[in-house]
């Protein structure tokens, strides 16, 4: 792949700040687009033969609509969200591109990355896709080739139902009436760690964690086990015999384990 030019569309913060970081680090030339570019979106694609969208989920499918014309064939547009199918579908629909999804699996203030995973679901990927691979494996990242499916039936678990906990606890914590202050008086180290990823997804950006929710289309079947297991959990504890609960809780280590 000779000199690619990079166009990065939500570069100036989150995982599109830190793809081009990687990039620019690996010699690449980088363009930025943001709210504030003075460049437009237009004059971005014309200038790069890899396009990136890194906005928010929220306006994701309408900035592939709007960007995914634009880009010639033979030329890459991808994505960092952190949902597969509906923006892969979209890119497909509305581009002559190659198409790869990706999906970092870590949060972009991370500086070492070395063995962390990232998710590719190539499209209509050519040439790119060794393009691609060759620098995330260069930056020690681990890689894996799944569909759009495969990646949003794994995140509904490990985002979905693991999001969906960490609210449900929160607003538990919030319907007490007890202050936090007073709570953390009694908190253990556990607890405490707890409290504070639910700060960070009710404070920092919830809109980003409401999004992953409630876009993932197994958002029903996480909500429905979600349920089920509170409901059996309360039965068990009703009897008022703790060997029951134990039992549930070995039945559900020996799945696990």
């Amino acid at each position: 792949m000779k000199n690619p030019i990079i166009g990065i569309i939500g570069g100036t913060g989150g995982m599109g700040r830190w793809f081009a970081d990687l990039l620019q680090k690996e010699g690449y030339n980088v363009h930025i687009w943001g709210r504030k570019s003075a460049m437009s979106i237009a004059d971005l694609v014309a200038l790069s033969n890899v396009i990136v969208i890194a906005v928010p989920i929220s306006v994701t499918a309408s900035m592939i609509k709007k960007v995914g014309p634009l880009v010639p064939e033979g030329s890459l547009l991808m994505d960092l969200t952190s949902l597969k199918k509906e923006p892969v579908e979209l890119m497909l629909a509305n581009s002559r591109a190659d198409v790869i999804g990706c999906h970092p699996l870590f949060g972009p203030p991370l500086k070492d990355v070395q063995g962390l995973n990232v998710v590719l679901c190539p499209a209509r990927s050519g040439k790119w896709l060794v393009w691609l691979k060759n620098i995330l494996d260069k930056n020690g990242l681990i890689v894996m080739e799944k569909t759009p499916e495969e990646h949003d039936k794994m995140m509904a678990i490990v985002q979905v139902l693991n999001h969906l906990n960490t609210i449900s606890l929160g607003i538990v914590l919030a319907d007490t009436g007890i202050p936090l202050a007073e709570i953390n008086k009694f908190s253990t180290p556990i607890f405490q760690t707890k409290v504070e990823i639910i700060k960070k997804v009710f404070t920092e950006n919830p809109g980003l964690y409401t999004d992953i929710i409630a876009g993932n289309t197994d958002v029903e079947k996480m909500l429905e086990l979600y349920e089920k297991a509170l409901a059996d959990i309360r039965q068990v504890i009703e009897i008022g015999d703790g060997r029951k609960l134990q039992e549930v809780l070995e039945t559900s280590a020996k799945k696990l384990f």
